[in-house]
């Protein structure tokens, strides 16, 4: 897709986000873009891609490599002879990137649009909804940000080292800890609980605290 052709289409925020990434040269207004779909976002997206139609700018570096990336093979009759003969083009560390980072931008959209119907959502229920409604959205749209700061976390570890980043590993079991590590650790959650109840946006957080807390209580009580 060109500039003119997304200026003529329906303007999909991130087909044209992806579009001035790959185009554009305001590194600002790049990061400001991250930021998701906005009235002035928009508006700023439109007028950086327009300028671009104006300068004449017809090929979309997005779509030659989702292109390349997307391409089925060409069926032959003797595979393991053309893998012989035939090795495959090495297109470089960009295409390995963008068959990266396509799904993760696929995978934004959805929690961006929900996100966005949510936030309309809360301005209804403030006025017109009861308390645990209002609070179930709120959460969700805390959920969804903290899944999309993840996916951008991911993105951006993607753009700068060309692969997506190591699986962390997981934590050792509380049964390898010591009865002295254990109080210490139960003392250190039963911290953690207290605070947390004081803060309504850190309920996700809250649970898995507390379910911790009673994984080394339980630890604890043959010792005690």
């Amino acid at each position: 897709m060109t500039p003119k052709e997304w200026l003529d289409s329906e303007r999909d925020y991130e087909v044209g986000r992806l579009l001035y990434d790959a185009l554009g040269d305001n590194k600002r207004l790049k990061l400001l873009l991250i930021s998701g779909d906005s009235r002035y976002n928009r508006e700023a997206l439109a007028w950086e891609i327009g300028k671009l139609a104006k300068a004449g700018v017809v090929t979309s570096v997005v779509a030659a490599v989702t292109a390349i990336v997307t391409a089925t093979p060409p069926v032959v009759e003797n595979a393991t002879e053309t893998l012989q003969t035939e090795p495959a083009k090495d297109y470089g560390p960009d295409i390995d990137r963008a068959a990266l980072l396509i799904p993760l931008s696929q995978a934004r959209r959805p929690l961006y649009d929900e996100r966005t119907l949510l936030h309309g959502s809360l301005e209804v229920l403030a006025e017109k909804g009861t308390q645990e409604e209002v609070r179930q959205v709120a959460e969700r749209v805390m959920q969804l940000s903290r899944e999309l700061n993840a996916n951008w976390k991911i993105d951006g570890y993607v753009r700068e080292h060309g692969q997506l980043p190591p699986a962390s590993a997981p934590e050792p079991g509380f049964e390898a800890l010591t009865p002295a590590e254990l109080l210490k650790k139960r003392n250190n959650l039963r911290s953690q609980v207290s605070k947390l109840k004081k803060r309504t946006d850190r309920a996700d957080d809250l649970a898995k605290v507390e379910a911790q807390l009673l994984q080394v209580e339980a630890l604890l009580k043959p010792a005690e």
